[in-house]
């Protein structure tokens, strides 16, 4: 009984450190539902919805340009295949996150211009995952119980 228990601190312990090492990034990797990827193009809305009472969970975002057959426009807009926005997962995530629904504007409203002159998009990739008030407060709780 001894060694199972300690197995099973040692699997919480595990839990924690890996929870702890992801606060921050991504939450792709962790299993609360299917991904969805909505694009939407400068100057058009995005918008994020999930089913019933889920949630938004931006897992990933970029305001910008990374391809030039997205979007097409004026092929002197779609040269600068390597325009980011550091801000966009955050920007995102404070605009959409824990809501059943979310629209923003592709757009300078939104986003600040990180290429001027760029024809850019708005890419964003995210989970519907069950509301819970430790996703409110923006972080997670595990709790380790042993016999």
């Amino acid at each position: 009984m001894a060694r199972l228990a300690a197995v099973l601190w040692s699997l919480c312990i595990t839990a924690v450190l890996v929870t702890s090492a992801t606060q921050g990034l991504s939450r792709a990797g962790l299993p609360f539902g299917l991904m969805r990827r909505e694009l939407a193009c400068e100057g058009y809305p995005i918008e994020l919805r999930c089913p019933g009472s889920d949630v938004i969970m931006v897992e990933n975002a970029n305001y910008g340009r990374t391809d030039d057959k997205i979007c097409d426009a004026d092929p002197f807009q779609m040269e600068n295949v390597q325009c980011y926005l550091p801000d966009a997962f955050k920007i995102m995530s404070q605009r959409c996150n824990n809501r059943t629904q979310c629209v923003v504007v592709a757009g300078s409203d939104a986003f600040p211009d990180p290429c001027p002159g760029t024809y850019k998009y708005l890419e964003v990739q995210y989970d519907c995952v069950p509301y819970s008030d430790d996703l409110r407060a923006g972080g997670s709780r595990i709790t380790c119980v042993l016999p």
